[in-house]
């Protein structure tokens, strides 16, 4: 396989991802030579060594979940159309999201990739960081006290549908995509 067939391949996130990583090892050889880059690679692996079953279970839930729900549920309750009413469902499914980072966001992307709006993705992600119970429970109050966690977590109830709302409509925007343009999650084309 010749070099511009493997770059045509690679998408615009991977590629920027190791144009960093590239960066980051000539920044090691710079300032400390060979000792710092081998210890900052053994501390990626070390930190391979903690994550990787994690990572590895919650891709295997992801690709469960998308499985398991169906797709036009998903498109009923969350797709492009379900409107403010899928932004709300968005916004406070994620309060009851379990999991850190590894287990959330592959579900998250299997929920888009069935056919969830941008709406409603953003706000199940703005709703899953603010105002997730479990954070709440297990480390907010615990070290705060009640009052300060719940005052926040009081007036964070609005913020999900308010980012959900403007993060579509910024989504248009810097896609460039008109009003009425559909997008299609499954083959990730967008037809105007």
């Amino acid at each position: 396989m010749g070099i511009n067939r493997l770059i045509k391949k690679l998408d615009k996130t991977l590629l920027l991802l190791c144009a960093l990583v590239l960066l980051a090892v000539v920044a090691t050889l710079f300032m400390g030579g060979w000792q710092l880059t081998v210890d900052g690679l053994q501390r990626a692996g070390q930190l391979v060594n903690t994550i990787w079953l994690r990572l590895l279970l919650g891709f295997i839930l992801g690709g469960i979940v998308s499985v398991l729900v169906p797709n036009a549920l998903v498109a009923k309750w969350l797709g492009h159309t379900s409107g403010l009413k899928g932004i709300l469902i968005g916004s406070y499914i994620g309060t009851i999201l379990p999991g850190g980072p590894f287990v959330a966001l592959p579900v998250i992307a299997s929920i888009y990739r069935a056919g969830a709006g941008v709406g409603p993705v953003i706000a199940l992600l703005t709703g899953r960081a603010l105002l997730g119970i479990n954070m709440l429970i297990v480390w907010q109050i615990p070290f705060l006290g009640l009052e300060i966690p719940l005052a926040k977590y009081i007036i964070c109830l609005v913020i999900p549908p308010l980012l959900g709302l403007g993060g579509a409509a910024v989504f248009r925007i810097v896609s460039g995509l008109s009003p009425n343009a559909n997008i299609n999650t499954d083959d990730t084309t967008i037809k105007e």
